[in-house]
């Protein structure tokens, strides 16, 4: 499975190109900003397009869902893939004067990696140029990238991911329990994971398990880790309590749950709803079973919507959306941005969208193709749409950093190391350590 990992981008660097004059080097001229002023090349002219994301996948990966699509559709252009490895992350791409027109990420890792690589830039007016309409996106998806954008257009979202709950259906039957359904609340959920929680022929039953990372950063009360007006954390405000409680405290007091997880040395995950099939009902990502199609094709499974709150009903996940970038250095920023238009348009996510890739707009016919060229074209993807969104959080440049604080709480509180007060104030100390330490560059 594709695992997101963030770059480390303390990094000092320099644009500066040089033109050849008379056998001597000159510099090119300089806008008002400091970047080279060179003329950028028109959207309907030949130019070649630089991708580069965090995320390693292989070019294979990038050609079956951007690059074949972009080459049919503009022959004119050169799609070129520079994929994280050795010697091409983005801090070395740039020490090495590599120009990147667009950068793509999950939008909890592109914020970070524009912010820290200051490679961002307002994309308003070449959306309003090329006459991008932004009313076919799902509201909350343009609402939460301006929103990490400070008001500006950092990005557009390609495409989608919500939070579902996967569950084992050979468990359910074995333990005579009914299948879990659409529009469940926590409260029903957590009943039902209580009758599945079971010893089983020596094996510990666990009812239920998430993964912190992602259903905290997506939380259905659009809480962010951090205050976006200073920057502190927010991780001893009573709604990090109520969720850290729901999701671990609760099924961490059963002994079992505990024993089990003390004999993993961590909180289970999806390996252990695939591989040893574990775990009841395991909330995760709607991309979940495309990403590892031959492991979770060991198990009889299905999904539904994620469970609600009794105090907002309707209202799932956050959505965490695929998004691109056209940067400050392209110097060909009008072919950059035509060419995540057209990944944005309703052929392109209506074929997305039977793949089993989640669409970034609003049409009910494209949500309705969802998964149905897939290999699990019967499963129960309604679940996927269910909901509404809950508002994106703001993503800082410090995001990634203090989520990885925040998802050591639950661990140490179902161990007994902790409680949960100590550890969210614990928490927060290293938290505010680890900004600090990041604004002093270090």
């Amino acid at each position: 499975m594709s695992i997101r990992r963030a770059l480390p981008l303390a990094i000092s660097f320099m644009l500066a190109a040089c033109s050849a004059n008379n056998g001597q080097q000159v510099a090119e001229p300089l806008d008002p900003k400091g970047k080279p002023n060179t003329p950028e090349i028109r959207a309907d002219e030949p130019a070649e397009l630089v991708f580069h994301s965090n995320n390693g996948d292989s070019e294979e990966a990038f050609n079956s869902l951007f690059g074949n699509a972009l080459r049919k559709k503009f022959p004119h252009y050169t799609i070129k893939y520079m994929q994280q490895k050795e010697g091409q992350t983005l801090p070395e791409l740039l020490a090495q004067n590599q120009s990147i027109d667009i950068l793509f990420a999950s939008t909890p890792y592109l914020f970070g990696l524009l912010m820290e690589s200051e490679l961002h830039y307002d994309m308003s007016d070449l959306i309003k140029k090329q006459g991008v309409d932004l009313n076919k996106f799902e509201p909350t998806l343009i609402d939460g990238i301006r929103t990490s954008s400070d008001g500006k257009m950092y990005a557009l979202p390609v495409t989608n991911m919500v939070q579902v709950m996967y569950y084992n259906k050979t468990l359910f039957d074995k333990f005579g329990i009914t299948y879990p359904k659409n529009g469940m609340t926590w409260d029903e959920t957590m009943d039902m994971a209580r009758k599945l929680t079971r010893k089983d022929d020596g094996k510990q039953i666990l009812g239920f398990a998430s993964s912190p990372a992602h259903i905290l950063r997506g939380n259905q009360f659009s809480q962010p880790y951090l205050d976006p007006a200073t920057d502190k954390p927010t991780f001893q405000d009573d709604v990090w309590k109520s969720l850290m409680q729901l999701f671990y405290v609760t099924p961490g007091s059963d002994e079992g749950y505990k024993s089990r997880v003390g004999e993993l040395k961590r909180l289970p995950n999806w390996r252990e709803f695939t591989d040893t099939q574990e775990i009841g009902m395991f909330v995760y990502n709607s991309q979940f079973p495309f990403t590892v199609p031959k492991e979770v094709g060991q198990v009889q499974w299905d999904l539904v919507s994620l469970p609600v709150m009794k105090e907002k009903p309707k209202v799932g996940s956050a959505a965490t959306p695929f998004a691109m970038a056209v940067t400050s250095m392209s110097k060909h920023k009008e072919a950059a941005m035509k060419a995540i238009d057209y990944l944005t348009s309703r052929d392109n996510q209506l074929e997305y969208s039977k793949r089993g890739i989640m669409p970034v707009i609003n049409d009910e016919e494209v949500k309705k193709a969802y998964g149905k060229e897939s290999d699990f074209k019967e499963k129960n993807w309604s679940a996927v749409f269910y909901n509404q969104y809950a508002p994106m959080a703001k993503f800082s440049r410090f995001h990634l950093k203090v989520e990885n604080v925040l998802s050591t709480v639950p661990l140490d509180v179902v161990l007994g190391r902790k409680d949960l007060n100590t550890a969210l104030r614990e928490a927060t100390e290293t938290a505010e350590k680890t900004i600090a330490e990041a604004k002093r560059g270090r």
